[in-house]
C-alpha cells in the first residue's frame, strides 16, 4: 500500500505538505497540490479509511435497530437509512435486537451511533450502561425513549383516524388483527383501536396470529380458520400490511369480496398494496421523513454532544383506497 510518506520522498517534500494537498487545505499552491496529486495518481494511493477514522476519533459506522427482518416496513427502513449513511461516505449495520439483552447488544462492533427503530425496550437498557455515553442513540418509531432524541410517529392517532373512517362508512363489527396481547399497553395501534371502539361503544375484538417469516401465508390461512369458526367481521384492521395482503388473499378463497362484504385496511404503506385487484387502504408511515430527521438529529448530537434533547413528531397519512369504501 503506498503511503503519503513514499509520496513525499518521491517528489523531495515533506509529509505534512502531502497529507494538507490530499486533505484539500487552501494554504496549498495549485502547483504544489496538482503535482503531489498527480503523483498520489501514479503510484496508485488510496486513502485509508481506518487510519481516519482512528484520529478521527470516530469509526465510520452506525447501527440500525430493528425488531425483526420479517417486516416489509422494516426493510424499507433499512433502504432509506442506508441511503442516508452511504451519502455521508458511512457503513450501516443492520441488527435485529427483539429479543438481546443488553449485554449482547453492547458487544456489537464499536458504531459512532445508534438508531433503534420501535425497539424502545432495548434503547433504555442500552442507555444505562455506561460503554453507550459516548455513542448518540436516536429513537425511532412509536414509543417514546427518555434521555435521548426522538423521532416518533404518531401511530394511536393514526389508528384513530383509520377508525374514525371505517365507522362513518357504517362499519360496527371491527376487528383488530394483531400479534400484540394485552399485557403490552403501549403498542400505539392497539391503544389507538381500543380506544376509538370504546367510544364508539363497541365492544373490541381480536384476531391474533403469531410473527413469522412466512408471515403471509400464515395470515391467509388464519383468517379463513377464524371465518369458519366465528363468522366474518365487518371491517378487518390489520397490524401491518403484510398481514392484510395475506388476510385479502385469504378471504378471495373464501369468496368472500372486499369491500363489499368485509372492509380491510392495512398499516406501512408498502407499494405491494395498491397492486391487488382491490387497492387497499392503508396507513402510510412517513419513513423518509422520519429517517432524514433522525440523521439530522444525529448529527447535529455529533457536533453538540451537551445540547438538549430534541423530540420530533410526525402523522402518518391515511390513504383510503377501494377496500375500505361503502357504495
Amino acid at each position: 500500500m503506498v503511503t503519503q510518506e513514499q509520496i513525499a520522498r518521491k517528489l523531495g517534500v515533506s509529509r505534512q505538505l502531502v497529507t494538507f494537498a490530499l486533505a484539500g487545505y487552501p494554504q496549498v499552491s495549485e502547483a504544489s497540490r496538482r503535482k503531489i496529486l498527480a503523483a498520489a495518481r501514479e503510484m496508485g494511493y488510496r486513502p485509508n479509511p481506518h487510519a481516519r477514522a482512528l484520529k478521527r476519533g470516530r469509526t465510520g459506522i452506525v447501527a440500525l435497530w430493528v425488531p425483526d427482518q420479517i417486516s416489509s416496513h422494516y426493510n424499507h427502513v433499512a433502504r432509506e437509512m442506508n441511503t442516508l449513511v452511504k451519502q455521508a461516505r458511512q457503513e450501516l449495520i443492520l441488527s435485529e435486537v427483539a429479543s438481546a439483552e443488553a449485554e449482547a447488544i453492547l458487544s456489537h462492533v464499536p458504531v459512532d451511533g445508534v438508531f433503534a427503530v420501535d425497539t424502545a425496550p432495548q434503547a433504555r437498557a442500552y442507555l444505562k450502561e455506561p460503554p453507550s455515553r459516548s455513542v448518540p442513540l436516536i429513537n425511532m418509531g412509536a414509543e417514546r425513549c427518555d434521555g435521548t432524541d426522538n423521532v416518533l410517529v404518531d401511530l394511536t392517532s393514526g389508528t384513530c383516524e383509520v377508525m374514525a373512517h371505517l365507522l362513518a362508512q357504517g362499519f360496527r363489527r371491527i376487528a383488530h388483527m394483531t400479534y400484540v396481547r394485552e399485557n403490552c399497553p403501549g403498542e400505539a395501534r392497539r391503544k389507538g383501536y381500543v380506544q376509538a371502539m370504546h367510544e364508539a361503544g363497541l365492544p373490541t375484538e381480536f384476531i391474533y396470529y403469531p410473527l413469522s417469516l412466512q408471515q403471509r401465508p400464515i395470515a391467509r390461512q388464519l383468517i379463513q380458520d377464524y371465518i369458519r369458526q366465528h363468522g366474518c367481521p365487518e371491517a378487518i384492521f390489520c397490524h401491518s400490511d403484510d398481514v392484510a395482503i395475506g388476510v385479502y388473499r385469504g378471504l378471495c378463497d373464501l369468496k368472500i369480496r372486499v369491500p363489499e362484504q368485509v372492509a380491510l385496511v392495512g398499516c406501512d404503506g408498502i407499494p405491494d398494496t395498491e397492486y391487488l385487484e382491490c387497492p387497499l387502504t392503508t396507513l402510510v408511515q412517513p419513513v423518509v421523513a422520519m429517517c432524514a430527521s433522525a440523521w439530522q438529529l444525529f448529527r447535529q448530537r455529533q457536533e453538540h454532544p451537551s445540547s438538549k434533547r430534541q423530540t420530533v413528531v410526525l402523522r402518518p397519512k391515511l390513504e383510503i383506497r377501494a377496500s375500505s369504501q361503502r357504495g
